[in-house]
């Protein structure tokens, strides 16, 4: 935490030092970018093979969709609740909207591709979702194509139930452990790569738009801060144990979360948290974890909900009852529909909603990129205490289950 305040301030008092020292940050996320793709598709496979080993996979899938599902409306009927009573985008003094038209003008002038970003769509994504070439999608980063050929060779060789397939998810669980330990050595340059991190990213930022966007920025950080505390509760409740116990177990995934500004970066802490920390069952937290990290984007979600309101009373919309669902299913389908997509392509298509409810987007998704590098880190901890939430809902204790020492035995 001193690290991450220690770099905020470089950024905004020493900009060139920030500069500078930017590089090594990127450096740092390249390589846990580099372990947490292997890990994700070792875990994946190992743990989803040894459920279709196993009786009631289809039951434990049909589990997993049901709670994703509940929980991704659960986050956008927070961000539409606290977009209606916070009002970000209602009465802005003139001054503001001055420079909110400077922003955007100034954005189209360098030839925003907001076009190119609504060009992504629903439809696009089963396409999107199969890779031609699985070496392709490992060179591009591409988690999306990752996720669905892991998720197929693990049914493919669970469901061979062979001693050979046996010694595949023995093999795939070697290689997720030799990763994870990896990522442990890792751990001891974070300090020092949140500080060059949160340096490059203050020093980029333009201060102009905070008096402008600063309703909007509070309501993202309170809403953030209510799904992290909610998360937290929830997994007390289902484990048992104290509050105090689940922050210690969670405290590196979320500073994690917050610092990269990336939630599949979280991925090993947060299994180490769940599974040895809080103690569960370790097969169904290799699965859910990087599933709910790729496909359940609960900070889309706010984005797409609160950029939809702020949209509406920047423009003077009165929506009824209806179209807030419509902009509730809508920002469930798309954050969706844009997995594995860069943040720049998934704020882009918040336009797919505004469509449906003939309102104008380009305004907002230029605003929404201007303080994305502000609400980044807090929607990205929040999306990391959701997902943890979920999986601590799918998973039983180590306890009551003899599971994890199927593979071994």
């Amino acid at each position: 935490m001193l690290c991450m305040l220690s770099g905020i301030a470089t950024g905004l008092y020493a900009p060139d030092i920030a500069h500078a020292v930017a590089s090594f940050g990127d450096l740092y996320l390249s390589f846990l970018k580099m372990c947490v793709i292997p890990i994700m598709m070792t875990a994946i496979i190992s743990s989803i093979g040894s459920l279709f080993i196993q009786s009631g996979a289809m039951k434990t899938i049909g589990r997993m969709c049901l709670i994703y599902a509940v929980a991704l409306i659960i986050s956008g009927g927070f961000g539409i609740v606290a977009g209606e009573m916070g009002h970000p985008g209602a009465g802005l003094p003139e001054q503001s909207k001055q420079v909110l038209g400077a922003i955007v003008n100034d954005s189209s002038t360098n030839g925003t591709p907001v076009e190119e970003q609504k060009s992504q769509g629903i439809l696009l994504f089963l396409l999107d979702m199969i890779p031609s070439n699985i070496f392709t999608a490992l060179l591009e980063n591409n988690t999306l194509q990752i996720l669905f050929f892991s998720v197929i060779v693990g049914i493919a060789v669970g469901m061979m139930r062979t001693r050979q397939g046996e010694d595949v998810l023995q093999l795939a669980d070697v290689l997720f452990r030799a990763f994870q330990k990896a990522i442990s050595w890792s751990m001891y340059a974070l300090p020092f790569a949140l500080y060059c991190m949160m340096a490059g990213q203050f020093a980029s930022l333009n201060l102009d738009i905070l008096p402008a966007m600063v309703k909007l920025i509070l309501v993202f950080y309170l809403v953030s801060v209510v799904l992290i505390i909610g998360s937290i509760a929830v997994v007390s409740l289902r484990m048992r144990q104290p509050v105090k116990v689940v922050v210690q177990a969670l405290k590196e995934s979320l500073i994690i979360a917050f610092g990269t500004r990336n939630s599949i970066a979280t991925v090993p802490s947060c299994m180490q948290a769940l599974s040895k920390e809080l103690k569960l069952q370790s097969r169904v937290i290799q699965l859910v974890v990087p599933i709910g990290m790729i496909m359940c984007r609960y900070s889309m979600v706010l984005v797409y909900t609160l950029g939809i309101a702020f949209t509406a009373q920047l423009y003077e919309y009165d929506f009824t009852v209806m179209q807030w669902m419509l902009v509730l299913v809508g920002a469930v389908l798309t954050s969706v529909a844009g997995a594995g997509s860069p943040g720049v392509v998934s704020i882009g298509m918040i336009a797919i909603i505004a469509s449906m409810l003939k309102i104008p987007s380009e305004v907002t998704i230029i605003l929404l990129l201007a303080i994305n590098p502000i609400i980044d880190p807090i929607i990205t901890a929040a999306n990391v205490s959701m997902n943890c939430a979920t999986a601590s809902l799918l998973a039983a204790r180590k306890e009551s289950h003899v599971q994890d020492q199927a593979i071994s035995a």
